[in-house]
């Protein structure tokens, strides 16, 4: 009678046996584990992004009604800070 082939397995300070299909399946276990501890990182990340995503969308909105009232306030101030900064910019380009 043929016998299965096995492995030595340390437990626990004990030396025992496994068989080849049990050391497999043992395998094939931890990879299902380690696949899930990395899709459970992977999904951290993307609601992590998400909230970094949206905090910066609420930031932009902010920002850009601070912009509309300063342009509002003062709207002769902003044409020439615009005027300015197109002037030095084409210079800069010139060159």
């Amino acid at each position: 009678m043929a016998t299965q082939p096995s492995l030595k397995d340390v437990a626990n300070g004990r030396l025992n046996e496994v068989s080849i299909s049990d050391a497999i399946t043992r395998f094939k276990e931890a990879s299902t584990q380690i696949y899930d501890a990395v899709s459970l990182i992977g999904n951290t990340s993307a609601a992590a992004a998400k909230t970094q995503l949206h905090e910066g969308k609420v930031k932009a909105l902010e920002l850009e009604g601070k912009a509309e009232e300063l342009v509002k306030a003062r709207p002769l101030v902003t044409v020439g800070v615009a005027f300015a900064a197109g002037w030095l910019l084409s210079r800069l380009l010139q060159r």
